[in-house]
C-alpha cells in the first residue's frame, strides 16, 4: 500500500512538474491566459483545474489500456487514420514552437535575474539539455520529486509577500467579454497535449489504473492551487506587472537579493526539466521517421529552437501559445468524443 501511494505521488508531482514550464513558473503564462481577464480569469482557473484533472487522467488511462509506445499511438487512437498522422505533424510543430519559447526563457532569466548575457543562458541550457536528454525520462521524474514541492512553497511565499488581504485586488472587467471562457480550454489543451511526452510513458508502464487516476486528480488539483495563488499575487500588482518578462520574480524584488535569486534558480530548474522532456519527446518522434543517430537529432532540434528563440520570450509566448492552444483544442474534443462513445472510462 505504501508503495502504491509513493507511485501515486510521483505521478502527481511529475504531472505538475511537466505542466509547470517557462510561462507558468515565470508567471507570464498566467497573466496572458487568466490575470488579464480580471475576475473572469479566476473562474477560468476553476474551469481549467477541472479540465486538468480530467484530461491528464484520460491520457494516462488511454496509454495504459492501449500500451502506447509514443504520443503518436495515442493520437492515432483518438483521431484514426489519416487524421492522426496530420495531428502528429501539427503536434511536432507545436513542440518545436513551445520548446523555442522555453529556450528563450532561459536567456530571459539569465539576463533579468542573474545580470548575465541572455545568450550565455541559452547556450548553457542547450549544452545541459543535450547531455540530460540522452539519458531519458527517468531523471525528470526524480527531479520533479524535489522541485515541485519546493515550487509550491515558493509560490505560497510569493502569495504571503504580496499580502493581498491588506488592500484591494485589482480585478478589472476584460474588454474581451467572452475570451476568458475559451482561454482555459486553449490553456489546458496546449499543456496536456505537450505533456504527453511524459504522461504516455507513465501510463504505459503503470502496473494498474488506480495510481493513474488518483495521481491525475492530485496533480490537477495541485496545478489549480498553484494557479489560484499566482493569480491573486499577480492581480495585486496589475496592470504594471504585465510588462515584466518574469512577473513572479518581479513580485519578489522587495525581498532583497537572496530570495528572488533562489526563486529564479527554481524557475530555471522547472523550465529546464520541461525543456528536457520536450526535446526528448521530439527526438523520440523524429527517430521513428528518420535514420539519423540520436546525437544528430538532438543537435538539429536544439539548433532549430535556438534560431526561433531570437524572437524573444515575451513575444513568442504572447503570440504562439494562444495560437497553439487554439490549434490543439481538437485534442480535448477527441478525448470527450472517445469517452462519450464508451471506448474509455
Amino acid at each position: 500500500m505504501q508503495g502504491s501511494w509513493k507511485t501515486t505521488w510521483q505521478i502527481a508531482f511529475t504531472y505538475i512538474g511537466t505542466i509547470v514550464g517557462a510561462g507558468f513558473a515565470s508567471g507570464k503564462e498566467i497573466v496572458e491566459f487568466f490575470v488579464q481577464y480580471g475576475i473572469q480569469g479566476l473562474f477560468g482557473i476553476l474551469l481549467a483545474t477541472a479540465l486538468f484533472i480530467w484530461a491528464g487522467t484520460r491520457v494516462m488511462l488511454i496509454s495504459y489500456r492501449i500500451q502506447a509506445d509514443s504520443y503518436q499511438d495515442v493520437s492515432t487512437y483518438l483521431f484514426g487514420h489519416p487524421f492522426g498522422t496530420i495531428f502528429n505533424s501539427l503536434l511536432l510543430t507545436v513542440l518545436f514552437g513551445t520548446t523555442s519559447v522555453m529556450l528563450a526563457a532561459t536567456g530571459a532569466i539569465f539576463g533579468e535575474s542573474f545580470q548575465l548575457p541572455a545568450q550565455a543562458g541559452i547556450w548553457i541550457s542547450m549544452l545541459l539539455i543535450f547531455i540530460v536528454a540522452r539519458k531519458g525520462l527517468f531523471a525528470i521524474h526524480q527531479v520533479n520529486a524535489i522541485f515541485v514541492p519546493t515550487l509550491i512553497v515558493f509560490t505560497f511565499l510569493v502569495f504571503l509577500h504580496t499580502e493581498p488581504w491588506e488592500g484591494p485586488i485589482i480585478l478589472v472587467e476584460s474588454v474581451r467579454r467572452w475570451a476568458w471562457l475559451s482561454s482555459p480550454f486553449y490553456y489546458v489543451a496546449l499543456n496536456v497535449t505537450l505533456a504527453q511526452a511524459v504522461l504516455v510513458p507513465i501510463g504505459r508502464y503503470s502496473t494498474s489504473e488506480k495510481p493513474l487516476i488518483i495521481g491525475g486528480i492530485i496533480g490537477g488539483i495541485g496545478i489549480g492551487l498553484l494557479l489560484i495563488l499566482a493569480f491573486v499575487s499577480l492581480s495585486v500588482k496589475m496592470p504594471g506587472i504585465q510588462d515584466a518578462e518574469m512577473p513572479m520574480i518581479a513580485l519578489l524584488q522587495g525581498f532583497g537579493r537572496g530570495i528572488p535569486l533562489l526563486f529564479s534558480l527554481l524557475v530555471y530548474a522547472e523550465i529546464f526539466s520541461t525543456l528536457v522532456a520536450n526535446v526528448f519527446g521530439l527526438a523520440e518522434q523524429l527517430r521513428l521517421v528518420t535514420r539519423l543517430r540520436g546525437p544528430t537529432i538532438l543537435f538539429g532540434i536544439l539548433l532549430v529552437c535556438y534560431l526561433i528563440s531570437f524572437v524573444g520570450f515575451s513575444s513568442l509566448l504572447r503570440f504562439l501559445y494562444p495560437l497553439f492552444g487554439q490549434l490543439v483544442v481538437f485534442f480535448l474534443v477527441m478525448l470527450v468524443y472517445r469517452q462519450w462513445r464508451g471506448r474509455t472510462l
